[in-house]
């Protein structure tokens, strides 16, 4: 990263920026997925969050979004699943999962 006087450079600010809003989609495409899986109840909050994250990386690197939006509808999609058929990429069946059985 380039800096001078401590300072971080444009460039290298704007990509760090782009990395944190990156994973910041992923993560909420991802819970995103798992809540719609289960049944849980704050979709709606997530969905407004994952358009909010969108907008920010559409404002900053419009070409870029053309080629992502894509890969993430299908990123979100592959998560999607029946919870009868846990999976180990799910946080919640993780958490189901080792959930103390009932006597």
């Amino acid at each position: 990263m380039s800096t001078t006087n401590g300072v971080i450079s444009t460039s290298a600010g704007k990509q760090l920026r782009l990395q944190q809003l990156l994973e910041r989609r992923r993560a909420i495409g991802s819970t995103w997925a798992e809540r719609i899986s289960h049944g849980l109840p704050g979709v709606g909050n997530l969905t407004a969050d994952l358009l909010l994250v969108e907008l920010a990386i559409t404002e900053q690197w419009p070409q870029a979004v053309e080629l992502w939006l894509p890969e993430w509808v299908v990123a979100d999609a592959v998560k999607l699943h029946d919870p009868a058929q846990p999976r180990d990429d799910c946080s919640v069946c993780k958490a189901l999962d080792e959930r103390p059985m009932a006597a």
